[in-house]
């Protein structure tokens, strides 16, 4: 690998790779790599941050960035194995290979010829080892992701105003580069939940850029129309609080002047912008009265438990294993309550066959039976206790940002018991870098780029 790495400084030593060093020694092997590998570590560094801006916004620009970052990590780590032997003492990193593999192993009962294209989505679980060499930089990835969210935002707002073109979804729900206004609404929650992390401990133009962020990520979700978002970032907002105030970096008092600020700022994104967002809930309300009734109603709602009732009778046929990655559209094609659905909702056969049931939790259940659907959650498990566990035990400034990021995470998994999360790629992007700074240990020593 000399030939690609000229810049090398060859008169520090090379940290041993194996065995790989334990938990409280990873800080020192990673800074000693970054002795003997400026260049690439500056180089990391960059498309880390760029996987972080440019991922999250267009598939275009995720496939580019995703590239770019896994090419440098290939190289850095056959030329310093020790930046990832660590990772070996990761459990959720097993847990994770051991999902995915049953996943792609159903293929294999699967009645989808093409079933393993949708594991395609599953690449970008390598940007979470990919990110792990740049972890004292922890701080600078929360900043790229709230600026992607607030990025998304602003065109949003452009598009609600007439002065971008709408997005190839519902025109009257701008959800500006991502496409899927509930994709908008994900990410820019989880954006609003950083920045808040990020305001601990900070002071002028950057605290000042915070709230900016804030208000436009909240306007953006108010566009995006978003229902079940909107319900999850009231529960990830209360977590993050009582973390924020039990782990000392807030007191009370200055929480519930945040949290007041955030309410008034929402009701002002609601007065302003928020009508099709309140029509929409009412929308939603009358069909809810009309189905009560024995009316004829449909909205997303109807749609999603139709879909969540099939996936559940899936499971029930095939509970071990499941029927199958890719396996639920042919399930509710022959599925004895389709036919009756489609005649009280007017809805067509093409509209209620989705690839997915819209929950990842009953997709994992379904497609892969309760073997699958046991490593989904314990692979969920372990990352949000590990999580905690950082957040807890290293009470200092940058771990602010991993309380954020807990509360984050929190919330996206809410969100995708309605979504599908680990299909929609630009979505996925934003949760691996949340997860990387979940998962990744502190270090207060961070170089210069």
């Amino acid at each position: 690998m000399r030939a690609f790495s000229p810049w090398l400084d060859r008169t520090t030593p090379v940290p041993r790779a194996w065995p790989p060093p334990a938990q409280p020694d990873i800080a020192d092997t990673l800074r000693d790599i970054r002795t003997r590998d400026r260049y690439g570590h500056v180089l990391h560094v960059a498309a880390a941050l760029l996987f972080a801006f440019f991922a999250p916004l267009d598939q275009g620009p995720n496939s580019v960035a995703s590239i770019v970052l896994v090419s440098i990590t290939l190289v850095r780590v056959l030329t310093f194995p020790a930046l990832f032997t660590p990772l070996l003492r990761w459990t959720p990193l097993w847990i994770a290979l051991a999902w995915v593999g049953w996943t792609a192993l159903s293929a294999t009962w699967s009645p989808r010829s093409d079933a393993l294209r949708l594991l395609n989505g599953q690449r970008l679980l390598l940007g979470v080892l990919a990110l792990w060499p740049v972890l004292d930089h922890t701080r600078a990835l929360a900043w790229a992701l709230v600026l992607a969210a607030a990025t998304n935002a602003a065109v949003q707002v452009a598009q609600k105003f007439g002065v971008l073109l709408p997005a190839h979804g519902a025109s009257w729900r701008p959800s500006g580069l991502v496409a899927l206004p509930a994709v908008a609404a994900i990410n820019g929650g989880s954006a609003i939940l950083l920045s808040m992390a990020l305001l601990m401990g900070t002071r002028g133009i950057e605290r000042v850029a915070l709230y900016a962020v804030i208000m436009l990520c909240g306007v953006g979700m108010t566009l995006a129309a978003s229902r079940f978002p909107a319900l999850a970032f009231i529960p990830a907002l209360i977590l993050l609080s009582f973390m924020l105030v039990r782990l000392g970096y807030a007191t009370r008092r200055s929480m519930m002047r945040t949290v007041l600020a955030l309410a008034v700022l929402a009701t002002i994104a609601l007065l302003g912008v928020g009508e099709d967002f309140l029509r929409y809930l009412r929308s939603a309300a009358a069909d809810a009265q009309a189905g009560s009734r024995g009316d004829v109603g449909f909205s997303s709602i109807h749609l999603r438990v139709f879909w969540w009732k099939a996936s559940f009778a899936e499971f029930l046929q095939h509970p071990v294993i499941g029927g199958g990655v890719g396996s639920f559209t042919g399930f509710v094609d022959g599925y004895a309550g389709t036919r009756p659905f489609l005649e009280r909702s007017g809805i067509s056969l093409a509209e209620a066959l989705p690839l997915h049931p819209h929950s990842s939790y009953l997709r994992a259940l379904a497609e892969t039976g309760i073997v699958g659907f046991t490593l989904f959650c314990s692979m969920i498990i372990a990352v949000l206790l590990g999580a905690f566990r950082n957040a807890v035990r290293n009470p200092n400034r940058s771990c602010a940002v991993v309380v954020g990021a807990c509360a984050s995470l929190v919330f996206i998994l809410l969100c995708t018991s309605s979504e599908c999360v680990e299909l929609m790629n630009v979505a996925y992007a934003h949760l691996v870098v949340v997860i990387a700074i979940c998962a990744l240990p502190r270090t207060d020593h961070a170089p210069p780029l």
